[in-house]
This record gives structure tokens, sequence and C-alpha cells, in this order.
């Protein structure tokens, strides 16, 4: 099944390929004249008329609605959110199908750049929450290494996370489960990210040398579009709760 980006994709590399079957233009050093450009140049008709079709076609798709949900999912300033505990935990559900070794999932606030409201999703909304191309990435982590995961999560009073539950206090983290068993950091833990946090990004420098790292071979916005096509086809809602993954003692 196609993906409404892979659709998207396909529209653009559509109108490149018409454009280069136009007949190409030589234009001498003698015809050459400089415009400018400004607010007072008019809008080309025949330019309109020739992407319109593909814009009219593109906005139909950007507002196909692909499910609903039962309440807003917002990211208010708190260690756990509505929007981030639906994002990890969709996240977690679709990768455990391309690797079920998976443990826990990580994601960042910053990373989530819009939010839900309650009612219709369109397809728009899911490009708008996940606007990057980022690739699901699985990391194989130390024990050490997972501390100091665990305590950037700590200092960021916390992030969107499924799979692993925590208290903090005094930006340190206490009473840490993983899977829901106690944290043991003589064991090593497969975490589920994307490739913007594994190479590093928001802070992430622990995340640069796992002891093994590979693709899953699916973007985050596709995880995401899978899960809501699956809640749709089941005639359920998308939805979220506040379940105590993160509790924070200020």
């Amino acid at each position: 099944m196609k993906t409404p980006f892979r659709s998207g994709a396909a529209l653009l590399a559509g109108l490149c390929l018409m454009a280069s079957c136009q007949k190409h233009l030589t234009v001498s050093k003698s015809e050459y004249k400089q415009y400018g450009i400004d607010q007072q140049v008019g809008a080309d008709s025949a330019i309109i008329r020739y992407y319109q079709p593909y814009k009219d076609k593109m906005q139909a798709e950007m507002n196909r609605v692909v499910g609903q949900t039962e309440v807003a999912l917002t990211k208010p300033s708190a260690p756990e959110t509505l929007m981030g505990n639906f994002f990890a935990d969709a996240m977690l559900k679709e990768g455990l199908k391309k690797d079920p070794a998976i443990q826990f999932t990580l994601a960042t606030k910053g990373g989530l750049r819009t939010t839900f409201p309650k009612g219709n999703i369109t397809v728009s909304h899911v490009f708008e929450l996940m606007p990057f191309e980022n690739e699901m990435v699985v990391l194989k982590l130390s024990g050490p290494n997972v501390q100091q995961v665990i305590d950037f999560i700590a200092k960021k009073d916390g992030e969107p996370v499924s799979g692993i539950r925590m208290k903090i206090r005094d930006n340190k983290a206490y009473d840490v489960t993983i899977g829901g068993e106690p944290f043991d950091i003589n064991k090593t833990y497969n975490l589920l990210t994307y490739d913007y946090l594994a190479d590093g990004g928001d802070e992430l420098e622990c995340l640069r040398n796992p002891l093994e790292r590979h693709e899953i071979n699916q973007k985050v916005r596709e995880a995401l579009f899978e899960n809501i096509s699956d809640l749709t086809r089941q005639g359920k809602k998308i939805t979220a709760q506040l379940d105590g993954r993160i509790v924070s003692d200020k």
C-alpha cells in the first residue's frame, strides 16, 4: 500500500518529468534581459493552469481523514503528555513488528512539532507532527549507556518514552523499570529511537556509540500512519492516557 508521502513524491516526480519533456529554450547572449521580480509582478495564468491540477490532487490527499481522536492530544510542559505517550507508544508498537527484541523507545519533546485536535485527524496533521524524514533505528546499549539515557530524561524532567518508567527527584531518576523489570546496569538493552537522536541530536551524544545499531527500514511518519490505520480498521479512535510512566516529585 502506498503511503501518503510516497504518493506525494510520485506526483512531484511526474511534474518534473513532464517539465523535462518540454521543448528546450536556447537564449543567446544578445537576447538576454534581466527582469526584477517583486510584488508588482502578476501571477502567470499559464503557469498556474499547469501546476493547479497537481496542487489540487496533493491538497485533497493532505485533507484526507485517516482517523479520529477521542480527546485532544496535547503536549504541555510536563514530564508526561498525551501527545508524547501516543507518539512513543505508536513507535514501540510498530517497531516491535519489525524487531521483537525492542524493549523501550525514546523521542524528545522538541521533536513533536504539533498537537492533535479532538475529532478528525488528516494526513496533514501527521505530516505536521513529524515533518522530517527520520528513520527508526534500534540501538543495543550497555547498562552504563542506558544510565546516561535515564540521566538525560531526568535532566529534561521527562521525555516521550514507552516501555520505560521512572520517578524523578532533584533531576535524578529512581525506581526505574524497563519492560516491567527493574533497571539492571549489568544488562544490555534494545532502544528504539530515530536516526536524528541516534546521531547525537538534541543533546543525546550518549547514543552515538552503541554496542550495535540497525535500521528497521521504516520512517517514523510511516509508523504513525500504520498505527492510526490499524486503529481505524478496528473501529477504534486514537487515544492516549497519562499512566504515570514518568513522575516528577517537584
